[in-house]
């Protein structure tokens, strides 16, 4: 579908918060995305769309799209300007969603760098279904720069704890260590769910932290993909059990248990 920028702003050293009105009304869940190309296609180079996490939706149907300025594709992006006219599919792909049947005590979110994208939305789903439930913020990134939403999470109630790599905000390391750190204090009695975004090399050391654990675990992979739609084939990751998955499909969010975090292919 055609969509409009509404505003593109900087909002801190690389990145950017996009805002696109859409022609056509949508639903999402956090973790969904979409993907994104210049119409004028011809002119700007960018002939294959890039994927996105939808960072929020709001009610007169536009989308905010948080984003690192990495490459070509997303150095042109942070150009367009007001009125410009880009092409938009989806929703695409299975989001986070939030199991009543497992009544967890406490939410645990875990974000690095851009991957906090999804996560207030995450977080506003998890205040709908269990306003109660304590909800924990774990936002890493290498330094301050880095380090994003943390006032809406706040806002939402989570307790935000912050680490960076270089020390220059909270916590000095990994934001993997300031999991640990919190699940080692206590007997760990309360039933916790744990939702984490970010490179993929994190969510393997997540996954082997929270293990001894037995959290119920979602995770939202990062894969190249120039379809979001299964036909490209170039997002594939290994099932526990044996096959591969493709994670425009059948994710970006998968529980935990279903990937081999072990494969290096």
């Amino acid at each position: 579908m055609k969509a409009r920028v509404i505003s593109n702003q900087g909002i801190k050293g690389h990145y950017f918060k996009l805002f696109i009105k859409l022609t056509q009304k949508i639903s999402y869940l956090p973790g969904q995305f979409v993907m994104i190309r210049p119409s004028d296609s011809t002119s700007s180079g960018i002939f294959l769309p890039r994927p996105f996490s939808i960072h929020i939706l709001t009610e007169d149907n536009q989308i905010g799209i948080l984003y690192k300025v990495v490459g070509r594709g997303t150095e042109f992006l942070s150009r367009l300007g007001t009125g410009s006219e880009i092409d938009v599919c989806g929703p695409f792909g299975n989001g986070f969603d939030i199991d009543l049947s497992i009544v967890p005590d406490e939410f645990i979110i875990v974000a690095g760098g851009i991957g906090v994208a999804p996560l207030p939305g995450l977080s506003e789903l998890i205040r709908k279904k269990r306003p109660e439930a304590a909800l924990y913020a774990f936002v890493g990134g290498r330094g301050s720069v880095d380090i994003l939403c943390t006032d809406e999470l706040e806002r939402l109630g989570a307790r935000v704890v912050v680490s960076t790599e270089d020390g220059s905000a909270g916590i000095k390391g990994y934001v993997t260590d300031a999991l640990e750190g919190y699940l080692m204090q206590g007997s760990r009695a309360r039933k916790s769910s744990l939702y984490a975004c970010g490179p993929n090399p994190m969510l393997k050391r997540i996954y082997d932290i929270v293990d001894p654990y037995k959290l119920d675990t979602y995770f939202s992979m990062e894969a190249s993909m120039a379809c979001g739609m299964g036909l490209c084939m170039g997002c594939a990751v290994k099932k526990r059990d044996g096959g591969y998955y493709l994670v425009c499909k059948d994710g970006p969010v998968f529980n935990g248990n279903m990937i081999d975090f072990n494969d290096e292919t």
